[in-house]
């Protein structure tokens, strides 16, 4: 009989272990609620990063009518979850694969009404994927609606305008032909191309100078698109709705065009003009009430340091430069902005 009970109560002790890992393991993954954060509705506007791309196939990210779509384990998403828990908040996504800060000004604009809204010329960048970009810019009326109801909006944006600039750049000054690009075929001939125009701006010091100051002279024009987005959003949205704008990792951080090479002067460019735009957004951010910045600087990537374009370009996922946050890194940008969130409120 002792016996007996003995295993009773072992068995219901081996029972209630088990029950408790699994209630551990469900309220782990159910966000808890913050009572702090009454937010009705939550937009957030940005680029490949939060929209979630890597999380979803290229195919989904690039779909023109992607916009509006929420992507699960994404960090806007994350965030999304603990508002739900906290107020039942509406989720609002607008941001889309792809999208610059002129596309958001020249989205705004249009939505505002505006009568000769901005506009981008001799876009190479833009007009590699047409029906993308000239469906979001469309949607600016829409957008602007989402905004004008939202008491809460996180923005992250920019990292596609200065990779915009880069290829533009390197059109402007003759250092990409285009009728070349367009015979090339395989990712050796594109690795190849890379390469050269590379090397060309390694060993020629009139090449480099002139494609640097292209390039810084464009790059004053990212600035006034990121202070005429800022300054937009801030204006649509309600008089006192919190605007947090979100800040890149240091994206091409270790990245080398082909293995074993040194790194290349081009990566140091995007990781300088990706601290210039963080510096932009945190000044932005200070000239208004309600507008916050959220530093995101240690984002765990799908390629680590030290990756190559080469292996970049061999994945089919084609998770472009080591830019992406994976699951990890989304989890810990969403954390950074629930603890501005937390803090803002407190």
């Amino acid at each position: 009989m002792k016996r007996t009970m003995k295993l009773i109560t072992s068995l219901c002790l081996s029972v209630l272990l088990i029950l408790s890992t699994l209630g551990i393991s469900a309220f782990a993954a159910t966000p808890k609620p913050h009572k702090n954060l009454k937010y009705k509705q939550y937009c957030y506007l940005g680029d490949s990063i939060p929209f979630g791309y890597g999380l979803v196939s290229q195919a989904e990210s690039s779909d023109p009518f992607s916009v509006g779509v929420r992507v699960q384990n994404s960090y806007p998403d994350l965030v999304g979850d603990v508002l739900e828990a906290s107020a039942k908040t509406k989720i609002q996504p607008a941001a889309s694969s792809g999208s610059r800060l002129c596309d958001y000004r020249i989205l705004l604009e249009r939505g505002l009404g505006v009568k000769d809204p901005y506009n981008v010329k001799d876009d190479w960048y833009g007009m590699r994927k047409p029906e993308r970009t000239v469906r979001l810019r469309a949607m600016g009326p829409t957008i602007c609606d989402w905004i004008s109801n939202s008491d809460l909006i996180t923005m992250q944006v920019g990292i596609n305008d200065i990779t915009g600039l880069l290829i533009n750049s390197a059109y402007a000054t003759g250092l990409i032909d285009i009728d070349k690009i367009k015979e090339l075929s395989g990712v050796n001939d594109i690795i190849d191309y890379l390469g050269m125009v590379i090397g060309n701006l390694s060993k020629d010091s009139d090449i480099l100078g002139n494609f640097i100051r292209t390039f810084q002279k464009e790059l004053s024009g990212i600035v006034v698109n990121a202070q005429v987005v800022v300054k937009d959003v801030q204006m649509i949205a309600p008089k006192d709705a919190d605007f947090l704008i979100v800040g890149y990792h240091m994206a091409a951080q270790g990245l080398r065009i082909i293995p074993g090479t040194p790194r290349s002067l081009v990566f140091d460019i995007v990781d300088s003009a990706l601290e210039a735009l963080n510096t932009c957004f945190k000044v932005e951010a200070q000239k208004y009430d309600n507008v916050y910045y959220v530093a995101a600087p240690d984002a765990e990537v799908f390629y680590p340091k030290g990756t190559t374009a080469f292996e970049c370009l061999q994945d089919t996922s084609y998770i472009l430069m080591g830019v992406h946050p994976n699951a990890k890194g989304h989890k810990y940008i969403a954390k950074q902005v629930i603890n501005k969130l937390d803090e803002i409120n407190s």
